[in-house]
């Protein structure tokens, strides 16, 4: 009965900590794919070609031009449409937009992307159901639990700004270096180069890619610091009850 007893007691205190831990390394992966979504918008591609100083195309397509095939770049990832979306696209002298190279570039960003959404939709699961599991042992006057939850907040939140300050520094020491080490990750090969007389270097120039990767570091860093003054401050309120 004694051995029953503290094996129950030892679970009891296993579980919490348990989903605690995976709250706090669920929360960048969400927080990633969610800040990826808002970049990948129209709204995002017309705020950015309407910035002053932004380079305009070397081969002299308009800005309506660029906006039009970008944001059908756009919805290409996030709708998970058929390449032929890309494919029936023409520049203004009835040319296709984009060659088979960048089609088939733009299939093997769309697998990447796809894989980042699914893997933050699974993260959001955990996380609306880790919270949720905890909230609910808590209706169940196990008060301490909800301090797991606190934590995880906490906690997730340094892990972002941690892993978010060494990418970050990678990213303002040596953006080349970056851009390539990033790439080559995700993609085989040189299958991401182009000739800057391609649709996708014109549409998409290293600029672009600067203010994508400012942007999501910024909105990163702002909601995790968000997060974690909210688990902090929710900390202070449980230890304050007990």
């Amino acid at each position: 009965m004694a051995q029953d007893t503290k094996r129950q007691t030892t679970i009891a205190q296993l579980w919490p900590r348990l989903i605690q831990w995976l709250l706090v390394l669920a929360l960048p992966v969400g927080l990633l794919a969610l800040d990826l979504r808002v970049v990948t918008s129209h709204w995002f591609v017309q705020w950015e070609y309407g910035k002053a100083g932004f380079p305009p195309d070397p081969l002299g397509l308009s800005t309506a031009e660029r906006a039009r095939l970008a944001e059908a770049c756009v919805d290409y990832l996030a709708t998970n449409a058929d390449i032929a979306l890309l494919a029936d696209l023409q520049l203004p002298d009835g040319q296709p937009a984009f060659n088979a190279r960048e089609l088939r570039h733009m299939a093997d960003v769309q697998a990447v992307y796809s894989r980042i959404m699914l893997a933050g939709i699974v993260a959001g699961a955990v996380l609306v159901g880790g919270i949720a599991a905890l909230l609910i042992a808590r209706s169940r006057r196990e008060r301490d639990v909800l301090s797991y939850a606190a934590a995880a907040l906490l906690k997730g939140s340094l892990l972002t700004l941690a892993l978010l300050g060494g990418v970050g520094a990678f990213m303002a020491l040596s953006w080349d270096s970056f851009f390539v080490a990033f790439h080559r990750v995700f993609f085989e090969g040189e299958t991401w180069i182009f000739p800057y007389s391609d649709t996708l270097i014109r549409l998409f120039p290293v600029r672009f890619w600067m203010d994508v990767g400012i942007t999501i570091v910024g909105i990163l860093l702002l909601t995790a610091v968000v997060i974690g003054i909210g688990g902090r401050i929710w900390m202070r309120r449980i230890r304050s009850k007990t």
